[in-house]
């Protein structure tokens, strides 16, 4: 079978891109609460069973690090800048890294 091109419109593609970034914001805010030593738990009935927190950081990191493999997919697509994919590479979009979060 042959590879069809298929086109996206490209209000389409920003629509996408702004959710993204809105995930990836709300990602990071969850990681900064935990951060903050707040906690999140499985529970039932208001009662709580377990503690989530761990697994819920993991989930959240996951989506920062998917989003920003995304938007750095979308950058070089878009811009076609090997100047800017260089220097994105090395400032990074990585929130979950603590030692670049302090820098």
């Amino acid at each position: 079978m042959s590879e069809l091109e298929r086109l996206v419109p490209s209000g389409v593609i920003d629509q996408w891109v702004s959710h993204l970034r809105r995930q990836r914001s709300r990602a990071q805010d969850a990681l900064w609460l935990l951060d903050q030593g707040f906690t999140i738990h499985d529970g039932r009935d208001g009662i709580a069973t377990a503690d989530a927190s761990n697994r819920w950081r993991r989930e959240q990191a996951a989506v920062v690090d998917d989003v920003n493999r995304l938007l750095e997919l979308y950058d070089r697509i878009n811009l076609r800048s090997s100047e800017f994919v260089a220097a994105e590479r090395t400032t990074g979009r990585r929130a979950t890294d603590p030692k670049k979060a302090k820098e």
